[in-house]
């Protein structure tokens, strides 16, 4: 008995989630090179109290660039591995890149405006992200509309 192709797809991954990730990827590049050139910027025209503080402020906005993309390719790889385990981290990463993008709106010490917009869109997808990664555990954690016999045997094309 042949079973159409259609019957035997189960994809629960979301092609939509891939593409926002990518654009995200995006985002957060676009962000350290404008957050680098503001320091620069800041560096060469803005009086800080103590050096300490500006070489603090670099090493937090490189740890969170990391920590992001770490998350945004570990959010790829849980979408499609359709990974709950995976997902839940990668909402774990998610809140924690969130506070490092809030401290450049809220806590920096000087902030320009250019940093202010991109921060802000950085915030953005990062939240967005929390929705798509709550989304993506639901659609995961469904059982499978396959019927037993066809997830315990192989497909074999019969000719």
């Amino acid at each position: 008995m042949a079973v159409a192709s259609s019957e035997l797809t189960n994809v629960r991954s979301s092609v939509v989630f891939e593409i926002f990730l990518t654009i995200n990827r995006w985002a957060v590049l676009l962000w350290l090179l404008i957050e680098s050139l503001s320091f620069v910027y800041k560096n060469a025209t803005i009086l800080y109290p103590t050096q300490g503080q500006i070489a603090g402020e670099i090493i937090l906005m490189l740890s969170v660039f990391f920590f992001d993309l770490f998350r945004i390719l570990l959010g790829s790889i849980s979408n499609r591995t359709e990974s709950i385990l995976l997902t839940a981290i990668t909402i774990v990463l998610t809140v924690a890149v969130f506070f490092g993008y809030l401290y450049f709106v809220l806590w920096q010490l000087f902030v320009i405006r250019a940093e202010l917009i991109m921060t802000i869109i950085t915030l953005i997808f990062t939240a967005s992200d929390i929705v798509f990664l709550i989304l993506c555990i639901v659609f995961f954690a469904r059982p499978s509309p396959l019927p037993t016999f066809y997830r315990q045997t192989p497909y074999q094309a019969s000719f």
